[in-house]
């Protein structure tokens, strides 16, 4: 028997909104998640999946949506040839140190970002369209539940894009596990630290963020944005793309993307919002 409940947090989203949650639960295994899909299907309620991308945006002071917390247990297991299996709840710096303490190479340029591997996968998380780097570069496997059913894809036959997967966004597609594969490396430096340093001198993770906003956008626009304020959230002076909240409302978040989207629609620029909105 699931467990469906209400609660308030300012914890569920890395902008620190606070919000009504009224259909929230946790799970801890495959089975757990399948029973919470039949749950939503006899409530006509939508999923949305904790863990499946860090940059999450709650857009109303109640939110409806069935709220679920990827709780699987935590799990790294070394496989022959320099592989790894890995459940999709663990953290990325968990991996990462483990590379570097191995001498590996790896996805060292999302040391800065605080996801799970599961959410780093669902968001083809990477270093950039200018550096064509992603998590991809390094995944042998995947194996998810969707429709009930346990499955298995191997890189190739995962679709995706910039910053896009077919687990991506309100999906019923849970990642479970990921086979990654590596190569030896020798560093002259830890590689780790040289990212953290990167991250304290170009993002600003002064106040509570969800990293980059948009996926593609003019720049010259965004440029001009930097600083501008709506109550208490603003677009960092420092980072474009990037917006800080202190407020405990995500309104003002909202109302920032949405100038920003008009501005690009008056200029006829494109711009596509990498902010996962849930409701």
């Amino acid at each position: 028997m699931v467990s469906v409940v209400s609660i308030e947090s300012n914890q569920l989203s890395t902008f620190r909104t606070a919000h009504r949650f009224e259909r929230y639960a946790e799970f801890k295994s495959g089975e757990e998640f399948i029973e919470y899909c039949r749950w939503a299907d006899r409530h006509s309620a939508k999923i949305y999946i904790l863990g499946n991308g860090s940059n999450t945006l709650f857009t109303r002071p109640s939110v409806r949506s069935l709220v679920l917390k990827n709780s699987l247990p935590k799990t790294l297991e070394a496989l022959p040839n320099n592989r790894l299996q890995v459940s999709s709840a663990v953290q990325i710096n968990e991996v990462l140190n483990y590379c570097c303490q191995n001498s590996l190479d790896s996805f060292y340029y999302l040391a800065s970002v605080p996801a799970s591997i599961g959410g780093a996968l669902a968001m083809n998380a990477g270093r950039g369209k200018l550096h064509n780097c992603t998590i991809y570069d390094f995944v042998e496997s995947v194996t998810f539940l969707e429709n009930g059913a346990f499955k298995t894809l191997t890189n190739e036959q995962i679709t995706r894009s910039y910053r896009q997967t077919i687990f991506t966004g309100m999906t019923r597609k849970l990642i479970l596990s990921a086979v990654l594969q590596f190569s030896p490396a020798n560093f002259a430096s830890n590689p780790l630290q040289e990212r953290r340093q990167w991250a304290k001198e170009h993002q600003d993770n002064t106040l509570p963020n969800c990293g980059t906003v948009f996926k593609s956008a003019c720049y010259p626009i965004m440029d001009r944005l930097r600083g501008l304020r709506i109550g208490e959230t603003w677009f960092s002076n420092k980072t474009s793309n990037w917006i800080l909240n202190k407020s405990k409302s995500s309104a003002s978040i909202v109302t920032l993307i949405t100038l920003t989207k008009l501005l690009h629609l008056l200029a006829l620029r494109k711009i596509e919002v990498e902010v996962i909105s849930v409701d």
